[in-house]
């Protein structure tokens, strides 16, 4: 594994709790991130007794090169797998996915009827947009892999202490598979029918505020919340800000309503 490519942020484990309890959590990490992401929410949901799951998904957790080598299909198929296997042991289930997890969590309310969905932090545009469609679909050919720093504002990433998660570069080639990824999923939504909740930041720097309205728009369910956080910035579930307790309440808000 090559060090110089991989964060202070980073978890090659996955974490599996309470297995013999029935209510089940399916946690998702976001792109080129690991279960460092989510473990701070599977150590506190895991304290209520619930079963609680959380996996590097194909790609992640080892190095950039293997991310880079990993195709979106792998990522569907892997998360599928994975609540198809939590449902054969829990009688209920909620996914709880952050970034591409988010996205990935809401695929698989378009194919099953989940218990409930939490996706946080999910993109479906980018703050490069332009670079991510349209440039990178070439560049990823000639160029494997940037640095995630050098795509941000370096006074920004010092004013608001952003912090970088799994690989410290961006796989140009898997952020493409990705790319093709979301405008797949993002066709399906209107097929979600469970209960969700939406969390978006108003100062996420890498999936815009305006994601949380473009995901709205393509729903038709009735049964959606929303939580709009202020302080804590793209990675909702690993913070320290003030609004954590707001955060971590209303997940423990919804999930209590459905499992009870």
């Amino acid at each position: 594994m090559k060090k110089n490519n991989i964060s202070e942020n980073f978890d090659s484990n996955d974490y599996h709790f309470n297995l013999d309890s029935k209510l089940g959590i399916y946690l998702i990490h976001g792109f080129s991130s690991s279960t460092y992401e989510v473990k701070k929410l599977a150590l506190h949901l895991s304290e209520k007794g619930y079963q609680v799951r959380a996996d590097n998904l194909p790609g992640h957790g080892t190095t950039v090169e293997d991310c880079n080598s990993t195709k979106y299909q792998e990522w569907l198929n892997s998360v599928e797998k994975g609540i198809a296997e939590m449902y054969s042991k829990c009688d209920k289930v909620i996914v709880i996915g952050v970034s591409m997890g988010g996205v990935l969590s809401l695929h698989l309310g378009s194919l099953f009827p989940l218990d409930g969905i939490i996706s946080a932090s999910a993109l479906f545009k980018f703050k490069n947009e332009f670079n991510v469609r349209f440039i990178n679909r070439i560049f990823n050919k000639i160029k494997k892999t940037v640095p995630k720093k050098s795509t941000f504002n370096p006074d920004l990433v010092k004013a608001q202490n952003i912090q970088f998660y799994g690989y410290n570069h961006y796989p140009l080639c898997a952020l493409n598979e990705m790319r093709k990824m979301i405008d797949k999923v993002k066709l399906t939504l209107k097929k979600i029918s469970s209960p969700l909740l939406l969390i978006h930041s108003t100062i996420d720097q890498t999936a815009p505020f305006e994601n949380l309205e473009i995901i709205k728009q393509e729903l038709t369910i009735s049964n959606l919340e929303t939580l709009v956080v202020n302080e804590t910035g793209h990675n909702i579930y690993d913070t320290d800000k003030n609004d954590k307790k707001v955060i971590f309440d209303k997940i423990d808000q919804f999930i209590e309503r459905i499992f009870n």
